[in-house]
């Protein structure tokens, strides 16, 4: 039998974001702007005593479940909360986190101090330090400290059909496919589970027989907006907007890539590669 043991730690790390305590604040507190940076989650009630849950891993790999309660808010200036990090069935860390926010010449000063039991080796506080540093990087891109805005490429449109009709054309598995992809391209869809958090895999086939596999998460689903997270090279987020306005509806494709280097490496792929996928929607929408 391996031999059971704890391991207790304490670690603080410090980051300066150029935002407004406020700002820094939802991004904790709200839940679409948390799973910009974060796991989606599957249960997020923000109050003292209410719990957030989420679940998630790499394709073929472990699962792991996040369980927080919180123990104390004060808007914009502090958050604690317990939580517990499973590995599949396998209880891993209990972990008491305190997030304190401290306004700054350049911004906010985020101290958040972790004090963890982690169980029989399953984690260790050097992994756990590690992982929460680049959380708090990912968190520093979603305020815009990567200055996000110079790799975005954006496409608008004005389609004459209802926004409920936009919507289905992404809800339906069997009508997304139709658009989905640049002139000549089609889709075999593997896994499509549209809600924060779900998975969509699929793989688009090139007119000339190439097979591209592509893994998205969803991050956000509403009437109004669907967000996800492009998780095959080549990363990107994508946020795609459709609002009702003239009898029609006005679609926004805003494609986020992470660097420079790939941004100016796609651009001019992606940009005439964007602008057939809206034509491609507008005709199934005319279709329908």
């Amino acid at each position: 039998m391996k031999p059971r043991f704890t391991t207790h730690s304490t670690f603080q790390i410090e980051r300066i974001y150029r935002a407004t305590p406020e700002r820094v604040f939802a991004a904790w507190s709200d839940r679409s702007a948390k799973a910009r940076w974060f796991q989606p989650a599957e249960v997020f009630d923000f109050r003292v005593g209410g719990r957030e849950y989420s679940q998630g891993g790499p394709a073929g790999g472990p699962v792991f479940a996040f369980e927080a309660n919180y123990q104390e808010i004060v808007p914009n200036e502090r958050l604690v909360y317990s939580y517990s990090l499973d590995q599949d069935e396998i209880r891993i860390s209990v972990s008491i986190a305190t997030i304190e926010l401290l306004p700054t010449s350049e911004g906010t000063k985020l101290v958040f101090t972790e004090q963890g039991t982690f169980l029989d080796g399953h984690d260790t506080p050097e992994q756990r330090e590690h992982g929460t540093k680049e959380m708090l990087d990912l968190l520093g891109k979603s305020l815009g400290e990567s200055n996000s805005a110079t790799f975005e490429l954006i496409s608008r449109r004005k389609l004459a059909a209802p926004q409920n009709l936009v919507y289905r054309a992404w809800a339906e598995p069997e009508l997304l496919a139709q658009w989905w992809g640049p002139d000549g391209f089609t889709n075999t869809f593997h896994t499509f589970d549209l809600k924060p958090g779900g998975v969509w895999e699929f793989t688009m086939h090139g007119p000339d027989g190439t097979d591209f596999p592509n893994r998205n998460v969803f991050h956000e689903i509403g009437p109004e907006c669907i967000v996800l997270r492009h998780e095959s090279r080549p990363y990107f987020t994508l946020t795609f907007t459709f609002k009702e306005v003239d009898g029609g509806t006005e679609i926004t494709f805003q494609q986020t890539f992470e660097t420079l280097e790939e941004f100016n490496k796609l651009k001019p792929i992606c940009e005439e590669a964007n602008e057939q996928n809206l034509d491609r929607l507008g005709l199934l929408l005319n279709g329908l």
